[in-house]
């Protein structure tokens, strides 16, 4: 703090001693008094002051008045500036309000004008927008039900010819129950029954001896003595059955998914009539009209809303208005142009399409459907749609009037019920009163804005105007008081003098040296050290460290500290805090250094804000280590209390952190743990100045407090005996746990210690077991899927969803930085994935070469940024669903699951980020630096789907894998080894079911979105299959074609010649030969990792063959020579893998990286590998701990 150049102080002192001598004024000299008003400047609340006037000046005979003339003058100049100042005042005051006042009522009516016009039409607009977002969802919800129709045609299309049937003789399998009902409900129909397609009068004879003998297989043997008639027939106007006489066709009822007549399971109330069986339901003219649009157009076609009562003899829906979906059954479900030989007819109510439409906060709507007359018969009906429901409100148009203007209709083209020309439904939705009244409270936004403008504006206006009065009063006061100073200087002092009392500056070239009575401008105020301290902390300016200008511009720059005192106090009452991330180098030893500090930054933020939350002073971060302490610079008697708190909600927030960050951060992320450590005592701490000053704890107390959090438990406060003392003095004993064993701390010797334990610290910190509900159930969506997955997958899965959204959102740039108007090759693409489907021997399709294309410098110039190319939200969900079915895919194994699934990816994912930015690349390289990377690299950079594949490759490589070697499984004679021929069966097992799953139908939109051309799709499939199999290292003879290729490619002395080892052949070799050894070093990546890594991955390992030899599937038991196989498996196969990462010469970093690691991972295997062996056979190989092996290790 530094005093001001003219002190307050100052004025009363002159005034008292003007005071004792009134006899001075008129004996002072007037000489050189002008008639100018002194400036005076006040520094009083920061709010500066300047008065003057400029008097005429008179001759030297004037300027020799007496002093009491020149205080009067002085005086009257004073009283005048005053006068004119105060009227200036009044009158820019009243043009200010003046001003204010027009401004409200210019800006009001001004907003009013702008928010009030076009409402109508943006009410009408708001409106018709959520009416075409239902038409369209409503369209939606029909093509979905289409959809799940149309797999169940396939379904049985597949069932009945793997049983060789003879169409039209087949009778499904639990159609009525489980094959039918899970079709139901998906669909929502009310009723779903199949008939053949029964043609010529030998077929209708037939059909009727077929249906008499197996009608028993599905129909209650009550029913089969005289309801269900045994021949295709109509009905009469009696409704009495006729039989058919005629040649056909005839589509007769057959299986009902609802059993007949009161058999129904316990979800549906619906009775069937017996007689409904063998009912040829073209005898309606208005099925047989979408009979015919089915077999015209080969998909299934929608009928006229129809009356079902008249086919199954009782009413389904209430009267709720019905149609009914034709779906065509093929006599071969894999071949599209394949004969139609029955359909598919289901029940459908008309509020079906409407419901989940609407979110139940929405307003109601209403939609009114129309038949038209060119369908032979006009039909009008009205719903209602309430939320998540829809409900039939009756026939006819039922809207009023006044809201027919903000209906939308739309014909439904999509939906053809008839040949005949111009028979659509028609479709119109409108507002209910709901709509209208939740849309009308924006009719008042016109009146609220302008009312909150004028407000705004007339609450601006008083309070400028009630500061300027207080600044006004205020200024008055100063300015009474400076005329009274003038006119008391001027009679007393010099001109020189005075300007010199009140802080005047001299005038330029006036030498402030000539006078020996000068009042210095700052004078510092010693401060105390734990002030100074308190103002460090809070961050204020060293300059306030009493030195000399000059001294204080060097200890800001960090030198000549030791001119000032240090900065440093006693806290003798304080609560310090260690924590660290426990498993946190063996965690950072996989991830990018990036990731690292994503981790770190977050959970550091989250703790800072705790900190401030609860008054707790951050001192520092060590790499994962936080230091905290209470207690300073405040003193606080409660500093145990709060830290206590504080260390608890630290625990809380990071196992939360973990958790949500292992979806962007990768495996294992949601398995860090923190610990913390408490100690209570007196600290030192200062500012430890220098080049960085940093604020410093000092003393025993910090020293303890360390050696408590390094002797604690993960997801543990551990508590000193004095930090507990302290709690159980505030009443908290319930908190504290004493430690059943002994702490040694350096220089103290044993030490007791408690653990903090408050309720909810530990609850629900392990929720990652796993759903008893399998994952392989049928029928499941995107929802149910991820539900049945465990958290800890599912949260796997979102990360690797990531990783692959990422390579697609690239795949996409670079597409759409391609020419565009090319061919499209729709039509080649699905007749190469369908001959790739049926390709299962995929050892043959292993190449020696795999072509990526060249770089393209415009592609390249014109490719957008990546991270801003939006995926459509449908493909998102299927790359979603893909992923959540392949984790579905793995076994429950103790090895090959889906964790190490994905840590394989990982690996991948991360070596393809250190190919991508090569230091050595951007160091050497100063023109094209992308150009410059595709030739480095052999062209992988440059081709993101090459990344994709290799991604994707990595997730896959293990799915369904049995848990036993290929080895044993041709041993075994298992049927999967016969299927592959006894190559590579588990892995070609593993492509074949990913691939048929990525072929699925409802993957059709991701597969456009990986590949756009069939020479994609090819270089797509290669890699995959390349990769896979490269997984497969026990394969002697594919070992021995990887040796030549490498070999040929990169081994010194056997290189191609210079002619042609730049060719484009021996480039995608290598690109080859770099993408096979990465996914190979990736799927043993564990063992070119941390210690802590291999260590838990080769437990895995073990139990996972050590279970297969308990279970008679492994011919050797792996305990007998675990211990020197690894030490093999290093010396032949790991070491020398991480050598030729680094002889590819794309890694950069990494392979160094892997190749100490393994380096590492091997000298310790070598001295703890045989106790550690112990450990494993001790943990898994006794009877009795079998199962609890398993699940420790789950844990």
């Amino acid at each position: 703090m530094r005093l001001s150049s003219a002190p307050a102080s100052a004025q009363p002192t002159l005034s008292s001693s003007t005071a004792t001598t009134p006899e001075s004024s008129s004996n002072m000299d007037s000489e050189d008094h002008p008639k100018d008003v002194l400036v005076v400047d006040s520094n009083h609340d920061n709010h500066s002051m300047s008065i003057s006037h400029a008097g005429d000046h008179e001759d030297e005979s004037s300027a020799m008045e007496s002093s009491d003339g020149a205080s009067a003058t002085t005086k009257r100049s004073i009283d005048d500036e005053i006068a004119r100042r105060q009227q200036h005042v009044a009158y820019t005051r009243c043009a200010a309000l003046f001003l204010v006042l027009a401004t409200a009522v210019a800006a009001g009516v001004t907003t009013y004008i702008f928010t009030s016009r076009d409402e109508q039409a943006i009410l009408k607009q708001l409106v018709y927008e959520m009416n075409d977002e239902v038409l369209t969802t409503s369209l939606k919800h029909f093509f979905e039900i289409t959809n799940f129709l149309e797999d169940m045609s396939i379904s049985m299309s597949a069932l009945a010819t793997s049983s060789n049937v003879s169409w039209p003789y087949y009778t499904q399998f639990n159609f009525a129950t489980s094959f039918g009902q899970a079709y139901l409900e998906n669909a929502g129909a009310s009723l779903i029954s199949w008939s053949p397609i029964v043609q010529g009068e030998l077929q209708r004879i037939e059909w009727g001896q077929y249906s008499t003998e197996y009608a028993s297989e599905w129909i209650p043997s009550e029913h089969l003595a005289n309801e269900i008639p045994s021949m295709i027939h109509y009905k009469n106007e009696e409704g009495l059955p006729v039989m058919e006489q005629s040649s056909g066709p005839f589509l007769p009822v057959w299986q009902l998914s609802i059993p007949i007549d009161g058999h129904s399971p316990s979800n549906t109330t619906h009775t069937i009539d017996p007689s409904a069986v063998n009912y040829n339901i073209l005898a309606n003219d208005l099925v047989a009209k979408t009979f015919d649009v089915m077999m015209t157009k080969n998909e299934p076609a929608l009928s006229m809303v129809i009356d079902a009562t008249e086919i199954y003899g009782h009413s389904l829906n209430n009267n709720v208005p019905t149609s009914l979906l034709l779906t065509p059954i093929y006599a071969n479900a894999q071949d599209s142009d394949a004969t139609v030989i029955g359909s598919l007819v289901s029940v459908l109510p008309w509020t079906l399409f409407y419901q989940e439409i609407l979110h139940p906060s929405q307003p109601k709507l209403t939609v009114v459907v129309e038949q038209p007359e060119a369908c032979g018969q006009s039909l009008v009906f009205t719903i209602e749609v309430d939320g998540e429901w829809a409900h039939y409100v009756g026939p006819g148009n039922q809207v009023p009037e006044n809201y027919l203007e903000y209906g939308t209709t739309r014909v439904a083209t999509g939906l053809q019920i008839s040949n005949d020309n111009g028979c659509y439904f028609t479709i119109g939705v409108y507002p209910t009163d709901e709509t209208i009244a939740a849309f009308d409270g924006e009719e008042s936004a016109a009146a609220i804005w302008t009312s909150i403008v004028v407000l705004v504006i007339l609450f601006a206006g008083f309070v400028f105007f009630a500061y300027d009065y207080a600044v006004q009063r205020r200024m008055m006061k100063t300015m009474n008081s400076a005329a009274k100073t003038n006119a008391v200087l001027a009679s007393l002092f010099p001109t020189e003098v005075r300007d010199r009392l009140v802080g005047k500056k001299p005038k330029s070239g006036q030498d402030r040296c000539d006078t020996d009575d000068s009042i210095p401008m700052d004078i510092p105020i010693p401060e105390s050290t734990k002030y100074r301290l308190k103002n460090y902390l809070a961050g204020v300016d060293n300059a306030a460290i009493p030195a000399s200008d000059e001294k204080v511009q060097e200890a800001i720059a960090g030198i000549d500290m030791h001119d000032t005192k240090p900065i440093a106090e006693l806290f003798p009452n304080t609560t310090v805090m260690f924590a660290d991330i426990a498993g946190f180098t063996a965690w950072s030893s996989v991830r990018e250094p990036s990731q690292v500090f994503v981790l770190l930054e977050t959970v550091y933020r989250a703790f800072d804000n705790i900190a401030k939350k609860r008054k707790v002073f951050k001192v520092e971060t060590v790499g994962d280590c936080y230091v905290a302490v209470a207690g300073l610079p405040e003193a606080r008697p409660d500093h145990a209390l709060v830290m206590a708190k504080f260390a608890k909600e630290c625990l809380e927030k990071f196992n939360e952190l973990s958790k949500h960050l292992e979806i962007s951060l990768g495996p294992d992320t949601g398995d860090l743990a923190m610990r913390a450590g408490l100690h209570s005592g007196p600290v030192t701490a200062g500012v430890l100045r220098g080049d960085r000053s940093r604020f410093q704890l000092f003393g025993e107390t910090v020293n303890t407090a360390a050696r408590v959090e390094s002797t604690g438990f993960r997801n543990q406060v551990h508590l000193s005996s004095d930090t507990a003392k302290l709690l159980i003095d505030a009443g908290k004993e319930h908190w504290i746990k004493k430690r059943e064993d002994l702490v040694t701390a350096k220089g103290k010797g044993a030490l007791q210690t408690y653990w903090l334990v408050t309720p909810g610290l530990l609850e629900g910190m392990n929720n990652d077991a796993a759903n008893p509900e399998s994952a392989h159930r049928v029928g499941l969506d995107l929802n149910q899927l991820e539900a049945s997955l465990p958290p800890k997958i599912q949260r796997l899965v979102m990360w690797n969803v990531e990783i692959l959204k990422r390579l697609l959102q690239q795949i996409i740039a670079k597409r759409n930085a391609m020419p565009s108007g090319g061919p499209k090759y729709e039509i080649q693409l699905t007749k190469l994935e369908e001959s790739m489907d049926k390709r299962k021997q995929l050892i043959e399709e292993v190449t020696e070469i795999i072509a990526l294309p060249k770089f393209d410098p415009s592609a390249h110039k014109n490719q957008a940024d990546p991270s801003k190319v939006t995926i459509p939200e449908e493909v998102l969900k299927e790359l979603k669903l893909y992923v959540c079915s392949i984790a579905s895919m793995h076994r429950d194994n103790y090895f090959h699951n889906f964790e190490h699934a994905s840590h394989v990816t990982m690996s991948v994912s991360k070596l393809l980020s250190r190919i991508v930015a090569p230091s050595e690349i951007i160091d050497k390289e100063g023109g094209d630096l992308a150009s410059a990377l595709h030739d480095h690299t052999f062209g992988i950079t440059s081709d993101p789907l090459s990344q994709f594949s290799m991604v994707l490759s990595a997730l896959i490589h293990d799915t369904d894998h049995l848990g036993v070697s290929n080895a044993q499984l041709v041993k075994e004679n298992h049927d999967v080894a016969k299927f592959h021929k006894g190559q590579s069966v588990a892995e070609q097992n593993s492509v074949v079911l990913a691939w048929t799953k990525l072929m699925d139908p409802s993957f059709m939109r991701l597969r456009r979105a990986i590949y756009g051309t069939p020479d994609e799709l090819q270089r797509f499939r290669q890699i995959v299959v390349n990769n896979v199999l490269a997984t497969d290292i026990f394969d002697k003879e594919l070992q021995t074609i990887r040796k030549n290729r490498w070999d040929k490619a990169f081994a010194a002395g056997t290189m191609e010649s210079t002619d042609d080892k730049d060719s484009a052949a021996a480039i995608n070799r290598k690109a080859t030969i770099v993408m096979e050894h990465l996914i190979q070093a990736s799927d043993v990546s564990h063992t070119m990792q941390h210690w802590h890594i291999f260590r838990k991955w080769n437990e895995r390992l073990f139990a996972e063959m050590n279970t297969a030899y308990e279970n008679g599937r492994l011919g050797f038991d792996p305990k007998a020579g675990w211990f020197q196989g690894e030490l093999g498996f290093f010396d032949n196969y790991i070491i020398p893998l991480a050598k030729k990462l680094k002889e590819c010469g794309v890694f950069g970093v990494s392979c160094d990286e892997y190749l100490n690691y393994a380096l590492e991972n091997r000298r310790e295997w070598a001295s703890k590998g045989e106790s550690v062996v112990e450990q494993y056979i001790e943990k898994y190989c006794k009877p009795s701990k079998d199962a609890e092996g398993k699940n420790d290790e789950e844990k």
